[in-house]
């Protein structure tokens, strides 16, 4: 089965939408202003940048539920995952910074200054 991730950011709420039917399925509460969200290669779990309060959600996608809410910098706005599923960088626009991620632990263990207000990010895997 494929789903989709919806963040709704009126609501506070992730929508999860059966593919197959186009029903949801699930309405997953997350933290304020949800605004980008990223999936883990195995898609074990979903990362929700929440706009407004400086955190992320993770999703456990078998149960739908938040595992964990990770604090990261002034409004987070985007939010990529590395090919390997290892970390999530995430976009902190007021902060000018980005957020690294570690999935294993749910934990930021780096903060990277960068431009003015940076609001999306996107990984690439280069050939050497």
């Amino acid at each position: 089965m494929a789903f989709a991730y919806i963040a709704n950011s009126g609501d506070d709420t992730v929508s999860v939408v059966e593919t197959a039917t186009n029903k949801v399925v699930a309405t997953v509460p997350v933290g304020h202003v949800p605004s980008t969200v990223a999936v883990t290669p195995d898609r074990a779990s979903v990362y929700v940048a929440n706009s407004e309060q400086g955190t992320v959600s993770v999703i456990e996608t078998a149960t739908n539920r938040v595992v964990a809410t990770v604090p990261v910098g002034n409004y987070p706005t985007g939010g990529a995952v590395t090919p390997d599923g290892a970390y999530i960088y995430v976009a902190n626009n007021y902060d000018d910074t980005v957020s690294v991620i570690e999935t294993a632990t749910n934990t930021v263990v780096a903060t990277v200054p960068v431009g003015n207000d940076p609001i999306g990010v996107f990984i690439a895997s280069l050939p050497a």
